[in-house]
């Protein structure tokens, strides 16, 4: 399995692990390596404060003195090995989809370099009919009892209003409260709330916003309340469509797409809980739980949202499905308008990262 590239080193074992990775172990000859302490030499060299000496210009013989040959070589094999896995992984991994694991296994002086890399691959995979898994789905989703679970009824549409009433006495009371120099906590009977609900009577409608009257009012509520149905209702249709992906689809998950999962979906727990007004340090003591409790717990749900990710990516591959470009750059003028310190490149990397994966949804609801 030994074999000789232009860079001079050579591959001297390949074998696949669990979890959709692979772990290389190669040799780089003593000559190959040669050069590169130089260059060690000569970083260590510029940024070297020796007293007596100029940095840029300390002998060789003064840097092996204060780092150790031992430490030189670690930064050749570094600035070597910099050059070489990447063509390794090119090579013998082309579908890697995370940053290589390097590790020195051997290493002295006037000796070949040893080292391993462990490299995370996307899986390969079967799909299953995923055209049919979105036909039969959105099907159950528009049959009669379905449909039925839209209806508004005028039950629900008081409820609404009751509410509204509510919510406006308790702000008439607490103003009046306020204007008699009570405290804010002043304890309150619901008697004392109930002598400020409106009656909801086309003047009072008129006043909450641009309605024309009661009735108008009433059918507003009514379609606000259909379109909230409507949307739970595509919710659920894209959960069993995915559900159905997952369960149809086998496939081990590499690593550090979990991780990756996990790490975005505590950054979106951090930022929550930052927006309620809260420390994560102190909410974390409330919970009694430490960060690593929580991705534990959180663990079988990202590796469901990296499996569901790798699915949809491969049938967006398979389908030629990519987010339009235009839409592209019209959200990232939105993202960075809002956030001018981000990145550009990444914005717009994430961007067609996510929209092609909302394409490749709708196109499975759409499937015939």
């Amino acid at each position: 399995m030994e074999k000789e590239t232009k860079l001079a080193y050579k591959i001297t074992e390949q074998k696949e692990l669990p979890n959709s990775e692979v772990e290389i172990h190669g040799e780089v000859a003593a000559e190959t390596l040669a050069p590169f302490r130089q260059k060690a030499l000569k970083n260590l060299g510029e940024n070297a404060k020796i007293a007596g000496f100029r940095s840029g210009h300390i002998p060789e013989k003064v840097l092996v003195e204060k780092f150790g040959e031992q430490a030189i070589l670690e930064d050749a094999a570094d600035l070597a090995l910099q050059e070489i896995v990447p063509e390794v992984v090119q090579e013998k991994a082309p579908r890697y989809i995370a940053r290589p694991k390097i590790t020195i296994t051997k290493l002295a002086p006037g000796n070949p370099l040893n080292f391993s890399v462990v490299i995370a691959v996307r899986p390969e995979f079967s799909l299953p009919n995923y055209k049919k898994i979105g036909k039969e789905e959105v099907a159950a989703s528009q049959t009669a009892s379905e449909h039925e679970k839209l209806a508004v009824t005028d039950k629900e549409i008081d409820e609404v209003i009751e509410k509204v009433r509510d919510d406006y006495a308790h702000h008439q009371f607490h103003q009046h409260q306020q204007a008699e120099g009570k405290a804010e906590g002043h304890n309150h009977s619901p008697e004392e709330v109930a002598k400020h609900k409106p009656e909801i009577n086309d003047e009072f409608v008129k006043s909450l916003g641009a309605f024309k009257d009661v009735a108008d009012f009433r059918a507003k509520i009514k379609e606000n309340l259909t379109r909230e149905k409507e949307n739970k209702l595509a919710e659920r249709r894209r959960g069993k469509i995915l559900e159905r992906l997952v369960t149809e689809t086998k496939f081990p998950i590499p690593q550090p797409l979990i991780n990756y999962e996990l790490n975005r979906m505590f950054g979106q727990f951090e930022e929550d809980i930052k927006r309620m007004g809260l420390s994560l340090e102190n909410y974390l003591k409330h919970l009694k739980k430490s960060q690593e409790d929580l991705k534990k717990e959180w663990l079988p749900e990202a590796e469901k949202r990296a499996r569901v990710n790798l699915i949809l990516e491969e049938i967006a591959l398979k389908e030629k499905l990519t987010a339009d470009p235009k839409d592209v750059e019209t959200e990232t003028r939105r993202l960075k308008a809002a956030h001018a310190d981000l990145d550009t490149a990444q914005i717009e990397n994430y961007l067609t990262h996510m929209l092609t994966i909302e394409k490749t949804i709708k196109f499975l609801e759409d499937s015939k």
